[in-house]
């Protein structure tokens, strides 16, 4: 693992971590690809001598992961291949060993290319230890994934309040005056004055007769307000879903002793299954 101005290369002894190197780099917006011999003497901005040190050890068997135009992100490039446990170098451009402590300390080409297979280190630096992994040591990493909410409004439908007109008929007890013509007679013997006899003609009285009529009269009056709102209303709902969680299984073949966490599943290989297993493989 080291980082060449814009290109970030990573040197892994096992091509199933370094697919997923890629697949991490890739997740992040990365432009990364797996190395060959042609590209690795390609490499911008890395020096020849140092693309020496990556060809040895494609031609060793591992997979060399380059992450071209890595730009200021260059940093996050190289905290995913140390993730996917990336061989741990530190090389420097120019020749000499300048160091400010243990995890800064860099190395020259040579010092890297003489490096034997149990002498290499990989994933991140750890204080504690005062070094990184060793190969007997790599790191494998178990990934869950897990379940979480999120909430999002969205209209359920929609309340339409209207006022509407509506028509009826109503009764009204009006209490009305009405004149009648009373007539009473009453018998009178009296002797009539000469003048009363030389009167006597047809003659008309008219009394005029009067009655209250009712006429309805309207008069609009606010009878009732109505106040519109909204409130929410909060309720539980349970959503399901599938997740999926790695673990680990030992596989012994032949007669191999196991310790360790003995939390893990165990099993014995079946004879002629062609199941031949990496102690950190995780690919099924």
């Amino acid at each position: 693992m080291a980082k060449h101005k814009e290109t970030v290369i990573g040197v892994f002894t096992d091509d199933a971590w370094a697919q997923r190197a890629l697949e991490a780099l890739e997740s992040q917006g990365f432009k990364a690809r797996m190395a060959d011999q042609s590209s690795l003497n390609n490499l911008p901005g890395v020096a020849t001598e140092q693309a020496k040190v990556y060809l040895g050890r494609l031609e060793e068997g591992n997979s060399v992961v380059v992450v071209n135009n890595a730009g200021n992100r260059g940093e996050d490039a190289l905290d995913i291949l140390l993730d996917a446990g990336a061989e741990y170098m530190n090389l420097h451009e120019h020749g000499g060993s300048k160091s400010s402590s243990q995890a800064t300390q860099q190395h020259d080409v040579t010092y890297y290319q003489n490096l034997e297979r149990d002498e290499r280190q990989y994933g991140r630096y750890d204080e504690n230890r005062g070094r990184a992994l060793n190969e007997e040591e790599l790191n494998l990493q178990l990934r869950e994934e897990t379940l979480s909410a999120t909430k999002t409004a969205t209209q359920a439908g929609e309340v339409e309040v209207r006022k509407v007109v509506e028509e009826r008929e109503q009764q009204i007890p009006v209490n009305l005056k009405h004149e009648q013509v009373v007539i009473e007679r009453h018998a009178v013997d009296r002797p009539a004055d000469a003048g009363e006899i030389a009167d006597m003609q047809d003659e008309v009285i008219r009394v005029p007769v009067y009655q209250e009529q009712a006429q309805l009269q309207k008069q609009a009056r606010v009878r009732e307000e109505v106040t519109i709102g909204k409130e929410a209303v909060q309720e539980q709902q349970t959503l399901t879903g599938t997740t999926r969680r790695e673990d680990v299984e030992i596989v012994n073949s032949g007669d191999v002793e196991v310790r360790g966490d003995t939390g893990v599943t165990s099993r014995e290989a079946s004879s002629g299954s062609g199941n031949d297993m990496k102690p950190y493989d995780t690919d099924r």
